[in-house]
């Protein structure tokens, strides 16, 4: 077996750490596009609607 089994724990635990903060960090990402995208579409204003060509009869 190679290594100690400390570090085998601190290797472990260095990846676990480093998916939680990875998360974490997206999770942040996540919250800021977010609220940059309502604060983008309140200053935008109401879009206008768009109006449908009309449906063509034929027959």
């Amino acid at each position: 077996m190679k290594g100690s089994p400390r570090s085998l724990w601190l290797s472990a635990a260095n990846r676990a750490a480093g998916w939680w903060m990875g998360t974490a960090a997206n999770l942040a990402r996540r919250q800021q596009r977010a609220v940059l995208a309502d604060m983008a579409k309140a200053a935008a204003g109401p879009k206008a609607k768009r109006k449908r060509p009309a449906k063509r009869r034929t027959g």
